[in-house]
Order: structure tokens, then C-alpha cells, then sequence
């Protein structure tokens, strides 16, 4: 991934499950000039009988896939990303990275195996969980929408120090795991991430959304993508409490099946391609398993050309570093998607009805 892209204090913004940040807004849209054919306030009837002029082509759009009038629209049109999501993510400033404490995994290895089996059978949180999480500086919050009872862990605000956001699901959900690793930096994914989660298809609710809260590059004062170590980079960093969740969900769920969520600039790694690059599916390794080949074809059909399987299709941004993906490959159980999504996808997934395929896709039944 390209280390030229936007970083800083970009802050997603989620409603009704439309990505904000991956394309203009209804608001943005009204703010834009009026076209050349749009009458003006205040001008004469002399003025309005000049010859009208050549209309001016408007400047050429980047071209993004359309969406697909095939698509099944969404079963749960009504539902709205709850606007808490967004404030799991602090501004970037606000954070001051440290590394995860011996005292921080001792109370998660009590809090996500005790929230996970109590999950499925309650919607008010463990009191005794609640001191537990306040011990090491957490919140351990119950958060109610129209459609779910959510159980979230995040670091309180006067102590943001890249610790990562855990939201639980409470009631019917599946064993699948939604996790944004690379926030402020694979520009979108935070939104895609938590409309996935919030926004399922009927029936395959995900049971876990995780999240980093430091941006990757911010693990050290003067960091820069060249150093040779990231300490605020989950998908990098065995020692982050990122993965400790990560190994205690595996622990804790029968089956689970983790969908990781990344962006790619397109300038590098399209350079020298005859063909545009769309999305990279992966699972972590050189021998690509069933979900990793049952899901490439379904995402073309959604997202346009340009979808391929590593390492057969392309020999780039397959993961086979990622620190999630070596850790779930001791589960015999446990199954790891590695999903790139170039700019342009992340774009179109602003479309409601394409980020509801998505959804579909991704948390099909997988029957061997």
C-alpha cells in the first residue's frame, strides 16, 4: 500500500449505510455550482434572450462501477449504522500510542470469553465485567438500536492510547468477525467495516466488529512508513491487544470466520497493468482455501472487472505477513479473508444496495 495517501484527522461520518467519505454526500452535492442550463436569480429578460451558449462539456468523471439494477436490494432497508460508531475512532491527534500491558490481556482474557458465551443468552452486561474492564481503563458500554443490543469495549476518552474498539453483538448472530485494521489510512474502511457489521443480511448477523483506534504509522514519535517496525499497527504487531482478541475470539467460537478489511492506492500498484485492479482476495497464504475461492467470482459480478484471487490472479498485497491471518492458521476451525479494496471499489461501495451484496457475499454459508 501506497504510503503517499491521505493521513491526518479525516473522521468517518455513517448513515443509513452509505460510506460518506468514499463519495460526495447528499449535502455536498447541493453545495456544487449550478449547471450552465439553470436559470440565475436576478437576470434580465434582455440578458435571458442573448443567443444561449455552447453548453461547456463538464470535465471528464473517474469512472466507477454502476450500480447493478440485478442486485437485490436490501431486506432491511430502514437500517441506519448507529452515529456512535464514528466516535470509536478519537482524531488522530488524540491519541498517544503505548503498547499493550500485561494488565490489559489478563482482564480481556476474562472479559471476551465471558462476553462471548453470555452474549447469545442476554442483553444486560455482567456487572463484575464492567469493574473488570474499568480496571485497565476501558468502558464496557450497552449500546440499544432499533434492530440490536450491542456490548462495546473502548478506551475512555482521557486515556486514548491505540488500544483498539470492540463491539459485541448480543442475541441470534453468526460466528463471522468484521475487523478494520487500518483506520485513518485505508481511507473508508471504517465505514464499510461498521455497515457490514450493523447492516447484515437477515439471518447473518456477524457475532464481533474490531477495530484499531492509532493510526499505523503512529506508533512512535517521528514514525514514517519506511521505519522497519509499526508498533500501532495491528495487522503487523503480534504483541497488540488487537491480536489478543483476535486469538480469544478463535478460542471462544466453534467456528469463526474473520473478514479483514484493507484499502490500496491505486497509482503504485496499477502501474504497468494492462487491466484495473478492483480488490485483492486472499486469506493469508499461497494455497488460497474455499472461502477465499468461493467469494472472487460473486465480488466481480458486484463490483465490476478487475477481481483476483492471490496469489493465482496477482502477486501483490496478499498478506501473507499479517499478523491475524499466521495466528488463525493454528485454528484448524478458524477461517481468515484478506479483502483489498482500491480506492475506486471503496467509492462505489458508497451505494447502498452494493455494500448490502457485499455483505451478502462475505457472510454466505460455507458448506465444504
Amino acid at each position: 500500500m501506497s504510503p503517499s495517501r491521505r493521513t491526518g484527522s479525516w473522521r468517518p461520518f455513517v448513515a443509513a449505510g452509505v460510506v460518506s467519505a468514499l463519495g460526495l454526500s447528499t449535502g455536498a452535492r447541493a453545495q456544487q455550482a449550478p449547471s450552465a442550463e439553470e436559470p440565475r436569480a436576478g437576470l434580465s429578460a434582455k440578458a435571458t434572450a442573448r443567443p444561449a451558449r455552447q453548453p461547456v462539456p463538464p470535465p471528464a468523471r473517474e469512472q466507477v462501477p454502476q450500480e447493478d439494477p440485478t442486485v437485490s436490494q436490501p431486506a432491511n432497508p430502514g437500517c441506519r449504522v448507529d452515529a456512535r460508531f464514528s466516535g470509536l475512532w478519537p482524531r488522530v491527534d488524540a491519541v498517544t500510542f503505548h503498547p499493550t500491558t500485561l494488565e490489559e490481556r489478563a482482564a480481556f482474557a476474562r472479559l471476551i470469553p465471558a462476553l462471548l458465551a453470555a452474549a447469545p443468552k442476554q442483553k444486560t452486561v455482567p456487572k463484575e465485567l464492567t469493574e473488570v474492564a474499568a480496571s485497565v481503563g476501558f468502558l464496557l458500554e450497552t449500546w440499544t438500536t432499533p434492530r440490536d443490543t450491542f456490548w462495546v469495549l473502548r478506551e475512555r476518552p482521557d486515556n486514548y492510547h491505540g488500544a483498539g474498539a470492540y463491539v459485541v453483538r448480543t442475541g441470534e448472530a453468526t460466528e463471522d468477525v468484521v475487523q478494520v485494521p487500518h483506520p485513518y489510512y485505508d481511507i473508508g474502511t471504517e465505514d464499510i467495516g461498521s455497515a457490514l457489521f450493523s447492516c447484515p443480511p437477515e439471518g447473518r448477523a456477524p457475532r464481533l466488529f474490531m477495530t484499531a483506534t492509532a493510526h499505523r504509522y503512529h506508533g512512535t514519535p517521528g514514525e514514517t512508513p519506511e521505519d522497519p517496525e509499526h508498533p500501532a499497527d495491528v495487522a503487523h504487531n503480534p504483541d497488540h491487544l488487537f491480536q489478543t482478541v483476535t486469538d480469544l475470539a478463535a478460542r471462544s467460537l466453534p467456528m469463526p470466520r474473520v473478514v479483514q478489511l484493507h484499502g490500496f492506492g491505486e497509482s503504485k500498484i496499477q502501474k504497468g497493468r494492462s487491466e484495473t485492479l478492483a480488490a485483492v482476495v486472499s486469506d493469508g497464504s499461497r494455497t488460497p482455501g474455499t472461502w477465499a475461492r468461493r467469494v472472487v467470482a460473486p465480488l466481480e459480478e458486484a463490483l465490476g472487472p478487475g477481481v483476483k484471487l492471490f496469489p493465482e490472479g496477482v502477486q501483490v498485497l496478499g498478506g501473507t505477513q499479517n499478523a491475524q491471518a499466521r495466528l488463525l492458521q493454528n485454528y484448524p476451525g478458524a477461517r481468515f479473508l484478506h479483502l483489498e479494496m482500491s480506492s475506486r471499489t471503496r467509492k462505489a461501495l458508497a451505494r447502498p444496495a452494493r455494500l448490502q451484496r457485499l455483505a451478502q457475499i462475505l457472510f454466505a454459508p460455507l458448506e465444504d
